[in-house]
């Protein structure tokens, strides 16, 4: 879907950061409940009446096509409020504040903080989205170790949506290299997590259940050619997503000492993930098979 995705105004300055980094506690809440890395037990989803009383929204931070994004507080944390900002896109919003409560307990997708009606509340990611990947990296590490982790990162989220709670899932409201990344937001410990799900639609080849993205007329090499003119109407699988992998990763790599190295190491399963035939791509889970073996072979201690 075209404009689903906020993009943030601005990049906060790193040197700022004094919070004591916890990312990954949150995971040992029970169903739920959350913890931000601000706090020290899990509290139950807010509701209505919690975000009503205890929420106080400041400063606006991003806005796409479905929705305006604030920086706000909770009770002395700090939180990302979401509001619907076109009701056309009523259905989208509703289904990505869905994905995300079937999605929890796993590092690899934004922390649900609560919602009600067309308000969501998630984890504040102080760095942003990963649409400022590279002046991210710039202002932080941006050794070819460090970035090789972001892009593990982000195969790893890719394998997640393909083997997911709630089935195969397909990232269609990625057309082009930067509408892709920011889809993502960046951890402190600088890794990639999935934040908008308005359009991730199932994908089940076993009960005949494709996917069709809503955007027309892609001709970016970008995407997959199944998904190009003249086949835009022609229903696909989650190979698609497969396609891009390596278009992701030579960006997250960037041209750092050493990123020529670990690109050449990259070539052979990236070379898999480019072939026209989707059926002869591999797998998400076996690109990140490669990816790890590859990862303990290079950067071992």
């Amino acid at each position: 879907m075209d404009g689903g995705t906020a993009i943030p105004d601005v990049v906060d300055e790193v040197e700022e950061w004094q919070g004591v980094d916890k990312l990954g506690e949150w995971e040992l809440c029970p169903p739920g409940s959350f913890r931000l890395a601000t706090m020290e037990t899990c509290t139950p989803w807010l509701g209505c009446k919690e975000i009503s009383d205890d929420v106080t929204i400041q400063n606006k931070i991003a806005q796409g096509a479905v929705k305006k994004i604030y920086k706000a507080t909770w009770r002395g944390h700090t939180v990302a409020c979401s509001n619907l900002s076109n009701t056309a896109y009523l259905q989208d919003f509703l289904h990505g504040v869905e994905m995300l409560r079937n999605m929890q307990h796993t590092s690899h997708v934004v922390q649900l903080v609560g919602s009600c009606n067309t308000t969501l509340l998630t984890e504040y990611c102080r760095l942003g989205s990963a649409f400022h990947i590279n002046a991210i990296l710039d202002r932080t590490s941006s050794d070819v170790r460090t970035r090789f982790n972001v892009a593990m990162s982000y195969i790893e989220a890719i394998h997640f949506l393909h083997s997911s709670p709630v089935g195969t899932r397909v990232m269609c409201d990625s057309y082009n290299l930067l509408h892709a990344l920011s889809q993502f937001l960046v951890t402190e410990d600088l890794r990639l997590v999935l934040n908008d799900l308005d359009d991730i639609p199932e994908v089940n080849p076993e009960e005949n259940v494709f996917v069709k993205c809503k955007r027309k007329q892609i001709k970016s090499p970008f995407n997959a050619p199944e998904q190009r003119s003249p086949f835009e109407n022609e229903p696909f699988e989650d190979s698609t997503d497969i396609w891009k992998i390596p278009l992701v990763v030579r960006h997250l790599l960037g041209k750092v000492n050493g990123s020529d190295v670990v690109s050449s190491h990259l070539f052979q399963v990236h070379q898999r993930c480019r072939k026209r035939d989707p059926k002869q791509r591999p797998s998400a889970k076996v690109v990140l098979k490669e990816y790890k073996r590859i990862r303990n072979m290079l950067f071992s201690e």
